[in-house]
């Protein structure tokens, strides 16, 4: 067939525009950052990089790297993608299951399919496309995911669901999950289909199927690999497959006679670092039939040829690689070319030579926490392993330090303008200067995994908690103050403005205000679930709520409460007068003096889990951002704390938003998500006085 000309729709005349302004949702002025990148893919010709982020699909023109269009920004969260080969069509997977299928001629979806549901998922993860492959001749789209090794093809014109592989046995992995995508390969005639499944419920190891997909039935099942199964490959002939696994371990087959047809081959450096794990290895054939294997070290990629076991070329990447992908081969001469992503950055490679394209992914990774600086010119952000700076009105990042491993908590920044940052790995807690970063000061109190952590206002004092509910406030001098009441993981803490208060919420169903010099509790605030009727909101949320509250009377619970407390937030107005909390299916304000309620508010379906909140510097508004609930987008909504009207919604990020904060002026709004990005909102038009 013949090959299809790439004649992508670019975003702008001129592809040096600011993509910071590409594909806004309404309201919003900026976005800040690419989002976290699920997969990447060449195009037929290798003119154009496609790359899956949380945020959508972005293009790169190889040559240069520079972005030339993003598509895909409704729902976003493309976990999986792969073309036609004769280019006419782009397939992409989301991570809700969603499969859709792109003219690239003009950037329209022309088919969606919806994958079925097996009944041992247990999350969006497990529920996600996380592999998908046009079959040889491209009239079928094929698909795995994370929790099994099952496979389904539809048929690319009508989309159908065409045959359902399931190998033999079927394993099915305890709480249906296993820690990497189900990688499968078609043979290059298109008659045969390999995939690996789990080979025991721990889901530690694997075995691999292979199906001919004339009949649909089950050929081969071939054991042997200790570890998960990274990638297959078939021979240009069909005959051999080879599969390379998590511990560098490859092999070949030969799958008529499902026997191993070169012993297993480790492909590693040796470590440096003492019990490091060994890095995963991918086999390619080239079209001649010669096998090569790469191996993904933490900074480097290493190509060798199998057969005589030679060193081809070893790749520097710029950081730590936590994905590599897209491995595209000549169908004439072997010339390799494939993408690697690290923590911000995409690298380029090509087998006979050893000069490498990268281009910049800023914050590409979950988000944690930002603030803004006290004249509003930057923000800084913490996520995942990295904080950035941002200059706000030049759309650009000033710097951004990496953190290994690092989940940052809270910013804060000195009158000097000395910024540090309060975070953990674990359960070992740190506060590191971000120009520098460096370390001023470890704390090993914790033995469980840290779960919140805040800086008061001016920095002197520090609270942290885990998950195990053990909560401490330090002082300066890095002093703890153990506080006694909590019983399950801490879930938010927030210091009143003027330091003397700590307020803490946890799983336990309780929220407790704390005397920050004394350590002592001053009151708790009642998370009891309310009488329908006190509540604010419209007709049909309070008769949700009452038929919930029905069905616990009828069960015999004495004691109602937030059902499932996953997510809670906590905070204190800018003036330290009012305590607002988002809880499960409600927003609900304190009196800060007397503890009482101000005035609780039911929350729609879409956005029943508040995670993160916000007061506007006025003390007039809070705005609140909740988990994913189903929806293509979540929603962040704006509340008159007087009244506790909603005045305003703001759809934008695709998946949880995990932080948000006002610009000094009040006349920004700063969101930051799981996906990766900022969303800088414009407040004018919605808030008095700002």
């Amino acid at each position: 067939m013949d090959n299809h000309i790439l004649q992508i729709p670019i975003q702008g005349a001129d592809i040096k525009t600011d993509t910071t302004t590409w594909a806004l949702p309404k309201g919003a002025m900026a976005r800040f950052g690419e989002g976290t990148v699920f997969a990447i893919a060449f195009s037929p010709d290798r003119k154009c990089l496609v790359v899956g982020t949380a945020i959508g699909l972005w293009w790169y023109e190889v040559a240069t790297m520079t972005p030339i269009a993003l598509w895909e920004t409704k729902r976003g969260m493309v976990s999986a993608i792969d073309f036609s080969s004769n280019g006419k069509w782009l397939a992409t997977g989301n991570a809700d299951g969603t499969i859709k299928l792109w003219d690239t001629q003009c950037g329209t979806c022309i088919t969606r399919i919806q994958r079925p549901i097996q009944r041992y998922e247990s999350g969006w993860f497990e529920y996600g496309i996380r592999n998908l492959n046009f079959s040889t001749d491209n009239q079928h789209i094929a698909a795995s995911w994370q929790g099994s090794g099952v496979i389904c093809l539809w048929n690319v014109e009508t989309g159908y669901l065409s045959d359902q592989l399931t190998p033999h046995p079927e394993i099915i992995v305890r709480n249906g999950r296993t820690p990497l995508p189900r990688p499968f390969c078609f043979s290059v005639d298109g008659h045969l289909i390999a995939g690996a499944s789990p080979a025991d419920p721990d889901g530690t190891a694997d075995f691999i199927s292979v199906w001919n997909l004339k009949n649909g039935k089950q050929t081969a099942a071939l054991k042997g690999h200790a570890a998960l199964v990274r990638a297959l490959d078939f021979s240009p002939c069909g005959r051999f497959l080879a599969a390379g696994d998590m511990s560098g371990i490859l092999q070949e087959w030969d799958i008529t006679t499902g026997k191993q047809v070169k012993a297993s081959t480790v492909y590693s450096e040796k470590s440096q670092v003492a019990l490091e794990p060994l890095p995963p290895v991918i086999p390619i054939y080239s079209p001649s039939g010669v096998l090569h294997a790469i191996t993904i070290g933490n900074t480097s990629i290493t190509v060798w040829n199998v057969k005589c076991n030679e060193k081809l070329n070893t790749f520097e990447h710029p950081e730590n690689i936590h994905f590599s992908k897209s491995i595209q081969r000549d169908d004439k001469d072997f010339k390799l070319v494939f993408a690697s992503v690290g923590r911000s950055k995409i690298s380029v490679c090509r087998l006979d030579n050893s000069k490498t394209l990268n281009t910049t992914l800023t914050g590409s990774h979950a988000l944690k926490t930002l603030t803004f600086s006290p004249d509003g010119q930057t923000l800084i952000c913490g996520g995942i392993g990295f904080t950035t700076c941002w200059d706000v009105a030049k759309k650009r990042p000033q710097w951004q330090r990496h953190r290994r491993g690092t989940v940052p908590h809270s910013i804060n920044i000195s009158p000097t303008g000395n910024i540090r940052v309060l975070g953990d790995i674990e359960n070992v807690l740190n506060i590191w200067d971000v120009e520098t970063n460096e370390t001023i000061i470890t704390f090993t109190k914790h033995q469980d995994i840290v779960t919140a952590a805040a800086f008061s206002a001016t920095g002197e004092h520090w609270a942290s908690g885990d998950t195990e509910g053990k909560l401490y406030i330090w002082d300066g001098n890095g002093v703890p103050i153990p506080l006694f009441r909590h019983t399950d993981s801490i879930k938010s803490l927030d210091f009143s403005p003027d330091g003397n208060q700590l307020v803490s919420a946890s799983r336990d169903k309780t929220a407790w205000v704390w005397d920050v010099t004394s350590g002592q509790e001053i009151a708790s605030l009642p998370l009891m679930q309310l009488d329908a009727e006190l509540y604010l909101g419209d007709s049909s949320q309070k008769k949700r709520l009452m038929k919930i509250q029905r069905t616990s009377g009828e069960r015999g619970v004495a004691a109602r409460c937030p059902f499932n407390i996953t997510s809670i937030a906590i905070t204190f107005s800018p003036c330290g007068n009012i305590i607002a909390g988002g809880l499960p299916w409600e927003i609900r304000l304190w009196d800060a003096r007397t503890y009482d309620i101000c005035w609780a508010t039911l929350l729609p379906k879409e956005c029943m889990r508040p995670a993160t909140l916000a007061f506007s510097p006025c003390g007039q508004y809070l705005a609140s951002g909740s988990w994913w609930a189903g929806t293509d987008n979540v929603s962040i909504r704006l509340w008159e704390v007087a009244s506790g009207q909603n005045i305003a919604t703001l759809w934008g990020h695709p998946t949880d938003i995990q932080c948000l904060a006002f610009s000094p002026d009040g006349t920004i709004l700063a969101s930051g998500s799981y996906d990766g990005t900022i969303l800088l909102w414009d407040m004018k038009p919605y808030l008095e006085n700002t």
